[in-house]
């Protein structure tokens, strides 16, 4: 995996971790998201675990 690859998936992955906590804290109001905080604080974290060395 190059470089460029994992820079951009540590940041969507950084990026769906501070969107579900910015939900949670009422910061960010999305209603369509609300169901998918659970979710997406997993996917983030799977996909920090995926591109650790």
């Amino acid at each position: 995996m190059s470089r460029r690859n994992r820079f951009l998936i540590k940041f969507f992955a950084i990026l769906f971790v501070l969107i579900s906590v910015f939900l949670e804290m009422d910061i960010l109001n999305i209603q369509f998201l609300e169901g998918y905080k659970y979710w997406m604080s997993i996917l983030g974290f799977g996909l920090l675990l995926i591109v650790s060395k």
